[in-house]
């Protein structure tokens, strides 16, 4: 059993997943990038056969054979590369080693049988092939495939420089301090993009199944930011009057399509105003403030949402009455008391939530709007953390499961 400050099960399982989304997602970019490689991979071998044919002369048959089979090698890869859907994480650190081991051994083969038939280097023939194949390392998952690029492109020019002889030594210094001047920076961008990238990944995978404030604070501070704690904050409910009765002669389709506009607009009030969405019910809505970030003034954080929210679901209705779409009418409950905060779900589903009597009191003001004929309804417990309300103490309302009534107030519509 976990204690108070600890991560949870269910923490652990969800920061787990977003990592696995994280590397999943990587995966995906370089897939990405090995189909652009394949493709500059096919151009720089049309452009050796251009390259061949101007210079003319007696046909170099070991060479056009050692050609012929990378151009084979490029084509399966262009074919392979583009017919894979979904990339394995684990595949995508060796494969493109055994990519860049191929590229370079047949350009630098490549360039010892020009050497061996011409009897001259072509420098910068090679300077621009090994730069074009140290790019496409920039799209790959670890700084080990840069380094790797970077160390066969010099390793491939001192192989040929030795092999031809007679080459100025400021060019080979120039030509190898460019090569690792060039791999420095490709893999300060590699890294950086790819911190960028995993962060936004992350963050965006998290938010899938986690509220965004969660979110942020796990990937700021870990597991132990969703900590289960026991903490006082308010919890807003709220739902759809007459739900059923106004879906009864929708297409299903047309009672997702009210449900998704009501709730996105809703939705965004709530993280407007720093709250948490803990989860929709149906045509039910719960929200809170005070977990996981300590928010001393989440009482009027709430009744600030409440009030928003009226105004939201005015400018809504006017849209649906002039497309001939009866008005949405909507109950809010508010309530302020101590819950527990922490993740639920175990392994197939994680989320972060609250539970306690707060919850279950905040659930029951705001059925007893119905009771009231009004739209929303505040505890006093909420009431009374509030400065300067404008609003009106309109009785006791008897709780199901409580002997003490609740004092109920609504605010003014304005």
């Amino acid at each position: 059993m976990a204690s108070a400050g600890e991560p949870t099960r269910g923490t652990e399982i969800a920061v787990l997943e977003g990592r696995r989304n994280a590397e999943q997602v990587r995966a995906e970019g370089a897939l990405f990038g090995e189909r652009r490689a394949a493709k500059a991979r096919i151009a720089m071998i049309a452009l050796y056969a251009l390259v061949s044919m101007i210079r003319g002369g007696p046909h170099n048959w070991a060479q056009t054979g050692v050609g012929a089979a990378y151009t084979a090698f490029s084509l399966i890869t262009l074919v392979i590369v583009h017919a894979i859907q979904t990339p394995v994480p684990r595949r995508t650190f060796w494969i493109p080693l055994v990519f860049t081991t191929v590229d370079y051994g047949a350009t630098v083969t490549l360039g010892l049988l020009d050497i061996w038939w011409t009897g001259a280097l072509q420098t910068g023939q090679f300077a621009v092939t090994g730069a074009v194949l140290m790019a496409f390392s920039l799209a790959r998952v670890s700084l080990v495939h840069v380094a790797y690029s970077a160390v066969l492109a010099i390793a491939g020019f001192v192989a040929l420089v030795g092999y031809a002889g007679g080459v100025v030594p400021h060019t080979i210094v120039f030509v190898v301090c460019g090569f690792a001047v060039l791999g420095f920076h490709l893999a300060l961008t590699n890294r950086a993009v790819g911190k960028m990238f995993a962060g936004l990944r992350q963050r965006d995978n998290l938010t899938r199944f986690l509220p965004r404030a969660v979110a942020e604070r796990v990937i700021a501070q870990g597991p132990r930011a969703l900590a289960p704690v026991e903490r006082e904050v308010t919890v807003l409910f709220s739902d759809i009057r007459g739900f059923t009765a106004m879906s009864e002669g929708l297409e299903p389709r047309d009672v997702l399509a009210m449900l998704d506009d009501y709730f996105g607009r809703m939705t965004q009030i709530v993280k407007g105003h720093d709250g948490v969405i803990g989860k929709f019910l149906g045509d039910g809505l719960l929200a809170f403030w005070g977990v996981p970030d300590d928010a001393p003034d989440h009482a009027t954080r709430a009744v600030r949402a409440a009030r928003d929210m009226r105004t939201a679901l005015v400018e809504l209705n006017r849209h649906r009455e002039r497309d001939g779409k009866p008005a949405i009418r909507i109950g809010i409950g508010i309530h302020t008391g101590m819950v527990a905060a922490g993740m639920l779900g175990g392994e197939l589903q994680s989320e972060y939530t609250v539970i306690g009597d707060a919850v279950n009191v905040a659930s029951r003001v705001e059925g007893l709007t119905k009771d009231y004929a009004v739209d929303l309804l505040i505890s006093e417990t909420t009431w009374a953390q509030l400065r300067d309300p404008t609003g009106t103490r309109i009785g006791e309302g008897q709780i199901r499961g409580r002997k003490e009534p609740v004092v109920l107030y609504t605010l003014d519509s304005r």
